[in-house]
């Protein structure tokens, strides 16, 4: 039994949420967090003339379904889940950047493919 309720908890966890089309091309989203359940998404602004940019990273869990899961021991069952998760956003951060600065283990300048008329902004930064 404890088996089967491992197994499910396994599933449920790579049926996670997915980024979704939130956000823009040009953009990169990765896998992060614990398991990877949470996304980091990085959308850079165009280039200046002294070759530096503005970069926003988010990382954060897009709106999704909670899915059912019943776990059983010797005496009993409890079941949670089953419910509608609103996004949740863990960080939310906008700063310059330069070929020298990068952070390490983040991309180098990803050419945007979205502007507005007030400039850069990518979905859900605002």
């Amino acid at each position: 039994m404890v088996f089967a309720v491992s197994m499910a908890a396994i599933a449920g966890m790579a049926w996670a949420p997915q980024a979704n089309a939130d956000v823009h091309p040009g953009c990169q989203n990765d896998r992060w967090g614990f398991l990877g359940l949470q996304t980091r998404s990085i959308c850079d602004g165009p280039k200046q003339a002294d070759g530096s940019w503005v970069r926003f990273r988010m990382v954060w869990v897009p709106a999704h379904q909670v899915p059912i899961s019943t776990s059983c021991d010797e005496y009993s069952c409890s079941t949670s889940g089953g419910y509608w998760q609103d996004e949740q956003v863990f960080e939310k951060v906008k700063y310059p950047v330069t070929p020298d600065t990068v952070v390490p283990g983040e991309p180098d300048w990803l050419p945007p493919t979205y502007t507005d008329a007030g400039g850069f902004t990518p979905v859900n930064f605002n």
